[in-house]
């Protein structure tokens, strides 16, 4: 057997008590109860026992018996939570009782205190609150001692468990608190109670949605973790009440990195866990729980069917009789999601139907088992269009709606999960009463603010789609309006990049069919609020923290230095675990309250608030900016000039047309790459592309704005800003031959959003002139380009610049050459990351220099960065809307002027655009015109080959 602490004392118990000493004995059984704990091993705690028990037979009327049956009563608890055999706990509760009046004060407070706690724990066991009642009335009785504190804050803890009343939780938290408070800190006992309240906060959190409550719950349960002897057997634990509470984060919030640590804890412990134990059955549970949540996230399925055999191993083993059905059927349910096997979705159905008829009516196992039984009786319709089993999806939320209290979490589940069969039943009979039913139960959950702000925000679009399809415009409009002003609460700066991205995936096209139905309700300036607000929401955030903080400053100079600070720290970020993801989960709340107390002062009601119209208009003051919107609704191009907003539509367009262009588009970009009878059909594909766009958006909007033919002075300028996966075609380029193009007609700029360009103007400055030039030519790795460095020494000649070629160009130089030079040119790889567009890359000499680390720069006094590389502006057709790709992030970084591509473009050419622009820009030209007239000598040079010219664009200012 392994050593352990205990062994040399155990021993000397074992001799001394072999010699007939009570003392000894009582030592003995003590330290093989420590030992147990350490080690797991049953024997251990049941020779404690019988040790104790031989003990009590030498001095039965001797005043130490006493003192022998209240020890003896706390061996025999860890007996029932090993054992589970209910007669230990009513042995020792009645070994307590003989013994209380017999003790002095302090021994009798002991006692008494332990009674009180079997009590509570045979309330658990039994489900009967009339044994928290006694545990409450004996501790009362008692001095307001750290630990019988700790028993009356458990109690309440208790009722709330069997009674599902969430309004003991305020009261048994601050029992417990107190009694934290009041405990020598690094005691064992005041982990215990430091942990029993992380457990109270955790679940307060889940019925309140407090975000502040999680976090403090987190710190209180990652402090008994940390505190906790690895010796302890109380660790384990404490493991299993943090992995819960990670989970709750990680379902609240998205967090993956929380889902994931939980997991893993959980991992850890069940395998430090004897299979045959009761507390293994405890803690398997709470491992199928959090393998559940994290599946809902990531679709792991080699670990979904891994959890589905240790559920199954696991029944009639948990802690109760439901739990481990219930999540075995949910286990099964979410695999049929993914596979369609029909025998997941009928041993999910049989499990919750198990539930529903065993379980105590209208009490929580209850109420979830009806929940997810109708969700899959709803996933059953949907395989097989059977109306009867849409018929029982619909009984069976309609009851788990009414079965769960309001102003619930629970509730919010429910009513979405009605909604959605609702909705299905609409759809089978088209009564449009149906489909208002199912437009009442979403607007409900939309507004439970206790929810996770993304169950909310599914609901808030479903209410508004439903009002759409009525055609009640003006309602489906302030659904809309409540949808997208959520958005902040699901992408929380908090999270890391990757989470950031997945959630918001789910939600693309949200701001387009809000602002289609503001159009519908007549309201077009409320549709480019909602684009503005409902699109690149990760940039937006970037762009808040860059605002100019001097006006509050001035007035609180403290404030604005720790929001300056907060700012700072919550940066974009990869994933982050542990101690630094609590930081910053509880740095983002400060910075909420923060901002809260900065709109408290006078005349700051509006700090850094999403701008108002007016703000937006006044972007606009160089030349209209041009949104088209597409959505299933409706496509138009609204046209925000100074004076407000003018609507086209654009009846020719519609997603599925969009989606088809992009990848027919994609398709021949690929293609025009290989050499051969492809090339040339790539390139008629391409040019067929640019026709349409022409056809279907540019020429209307280019005649509403009176460019009818080439200007014949100044070149008017126009600012694109396409919503979906408009964005990953080349508007600027559209055409049908000369003269009846667009860039025969103006000079076009990109914008993700206006407030993206009313920063950018924000922040130009003309004095400085330096540039510095980035050329890789043979970065390790990658295919060679010859002409890079010919195209750094070429626009060295134009212009005083620094060069930073070859093995100079390391990330740390250049980092430090942008923070030093107004202006950047990069000439080298670059490559776009479809599935992690954060993750796209300009390629150093030492590595990549990504989406995520440019955007984390805070610059000023920047002018322009050029980026000659390949796909520098090409986003991801999952969440368009966001526009991340490296052009973005170098304004983020600060840069207002940033001249990127779309697609791979071919180096020679590259370096003749380069030139060609630095050449302009040196006779004083601005850059937009001077990369328009660049890209146009290009097209007459390759007037049937687009691929060559057309991806090369300009964005910022």
């Amino acid at each position: 057997m392994t050593p352990t602490p205990f062994d040399d004392e155990i021993e000397r118990n074992r001799r001394r008590a072999a010699e007939g000493s009570v003392n000894a004995m009582l030592d003995l059984a003590m330290g093989l109860r420590d030992r147990h704990r350490h080690t797991g091993d049953p024997a251990d705690l049941l020779a404690g026992i019988t040790e104790l028990r031989t003990a009590l037979g030498h001095v039965a009327d001797h005043p130490v018996g006493h003192v022998l049956r209240v020890n003896l009563g706390a061996l025999l608890l860890d007996h029932f939570e090993y054992f589970g055999e209910v007669s230990a706990l009513h042995e020792a509760i009645a070994a307590c009782e003989e013994a209380v009046p017999h003790l002095d004060e302090e021994d009798r407070r002991v006692a008494a205190t332990m009674r009180a706690e079997a009590l509570l724990v045979l309330a658990e066991h039994t489900r009967d609150v009339a044994y928290v009642d006694e545990a409450v009335a004996s501790a009362a009785r008692l001095p307001r001692v750290p630990e019988v504190l700790f028993v009356l804050g458990r109690a309440l803890y208790q009722r709330y468990m069997l009674t599902d009343d969430p309004s003991v939780l305020p009261d048994a938290a601050r029992l417990l608190d107190e009694s934290v408070r009041t405990s020598p800190p690094g005691d064992l006992n005041h982990l215990l109670r430091l942990n029993l309240l992380g457990d109270v906060l955790q679940t307060t959190a889940e019925h309140t949605g407090d975000e502040s409550v999680r976090e403090r719950a987190v710190g209180c349960l990652r402090a008994a973790v940390a505190g906790a002897p690895s010796t302890s057997g109380l660790l384990l634990d404490f493991k299993v009440d943090l992995a819960a509470a990670l989970r709750d984060r990680g379902r609240y919030t998205g967090d993956l990195a929380a889902l994931r640590e939980g997991v893993d804890l959980l991992r850890d412990v069940l395998a430090a866990t004897p299979s045959g134990t009761r507390p293994w059955g405890n803690r398997c549970e709470n491992y199928l729980i959090a393998v559940h949540g994290l599946i809902e996230q990531t679709d792991d399925l080699e670990l979904l069917d891994q959890a589905v055999e240790i559920g199954r191993s696991a029944r009639g083993r948990g802690s109760k009789d439901a739990t481990i059905p219930l999540l075995l059927g949910m286990l099964h349910h979410n695999r049929f999601l993914h596979t369609r096997l029909h025998s997941d979705l009928t041993a999910a159905v049989t499990a919750f139907t198990e539930v529903v008829e065993s379980a105590p009516y209208g009490g929580s196992d209850h109420m979830a088992a009806l929940g997810n039984l109708g969700r899959a009786w709803l996933s059953a319709y949907r395989f097989s269009g059977d109306p009867a089993a849409l018929s029982r999806s619909v009984t069976a939320l309609g009851s788990a709606v009414r079965a769960s209290a309001p102003g619930t979490p629970q509730r919010g589940t429910a009513q979405i999960n009605h909604g959605d069969a609702l909705y299905a039943q609409y759809e089978l009979s088209l009564d449009p009463g149906v489909r208002a039913a199912a437009g009442h139960a979403y607007r409900e959950a939309a507004r439970t603010e206790e929810s996770q702000p993304i169950a909310r925000i599914r609901a808030a679009r479903a209410w508004a789609r439903t009002e759409a399809e009525a055609g009640q415009w003006s309602r489906a409009r302030d659904a809309y309006v409540f949808a997208v002003g959520l958005l902040p609460l699901v992408v929380p700066r908090r999270l890391a990049r990757l989470d950031q991205q997945r959630l918001l995936e789910e939600l693309n096209g949200l701001a387009a069919d809000a602002a289609a139905a503001a159009l519908g309700a007549d309201d077009p300036e409320t549709a480019v609020r909602l684009l503005e607000l409902g699109r690149g929401v990760l940039g937006g955030q970037v762009l808040q923290s860059r605002t100019d903080l001097s006006r509050l400053r001035a007035v609180a100079p403290e404030l604005a230095e720790r929001l300056r600070d907060a700012f700072a720290r919550l940066a974009p970020s990869g994933p982050v675990m542990g101690a630094a993801a609590d930081e910053r989960h509880g740095l983002d709340i400060r910075l909420g309250r923060l901002l809260d107390e900065a709109r408290a002062l006078p005349g700051f009601g509006d700090f850094l608030a999403p701008p108002e119209l007016a703000d937006l208009l006044a972007a606009t003051r160089s030349g209209p900016v041009v949104l088209i919107n597409v959505s299933g609704f409706r496509t138009d191009a609204l046209i925000v000039g100074p004076s407000g907003v003018t609507v086209v539509e654009l009846p020719g367009v519609t997603p599925d047309s969009v989606a088809e262009r992009a990848a027919e588009f994609g398709a021949a970009l690929r293609a025009a790459t290989r050499p051969g009878a492809g090339e040339t059909e790539a390139q008629s594909t391409v040019t067929r592309v640019l026709g349409w766009l022409w056809d279907a958006i540019a020429e209307p909007v280019l005649r509403r704005l009176g460019h009818t033919a080439a200007p014949s002075g100044a070149w008017p300028r126009i600012w694109w800003s396409p919503v979906g996966q408009l964005a990953l075609l080349p508007l600027h380029a559209a055409g049908r031959a000369p003269g009846a193009t667009v860039l025969d007609r103006v000079v076009s700029a990109y914008t993700p959003t206006l407030r993206a360009l009313g920063h950018a103007r924000a922040r130009y400055a003309r004095a400085r002139e330096d540039l510095v030039v980035v050329a890789i030519g043979d970065a390790p790795g990658a295919k060679a380009l010859r002409g890079a460095e010919r195209e750094a020494s070429a626009i060295a000649a134009l212009t005083p610049a620094t060069s930073l070629t070859g093995p100079q160009a390391t990330a740390g130089a250049v980092r430090a050459a942008l923070a030093s030079h107004a202006s950047a040119h990069f000439a080298c790889h670059a490559t776009s990351e479809p599935d992690d567009p954060s993750a796209g890359h300009l390629l150093l000499h030492d590595g990549p220099l990504s989406v995520l680390d440019v955007s984390a720069l805070d610059l000023t006094h920047v002018r322009l960065a050029v980026l000659s590389a390949c796909e520098t502006s090409l986003g991801t057709h999952r969440i368009p809307d966001e526009g991340l790709h490296l052009v973005s992030a170098f304004q983020l970084a600060g840069y207002p002027q940033v001249v990127g591509t779309l697609w791979q473009v071919n180096d020679r050419v590259a370096r003749l655009v380069a030139v060609d622009l630095h050449q302009q820009i040196a006779r004083g030209e601005d850059v937009a015109t001077a990369l328009h007239h660049a890209v146009r000598r290009c097209r007459e040079r390759y007037p049937r080959t687009p691929t060559l010219w057309a991806a090369y664009l300009y964005s910022g200012q």
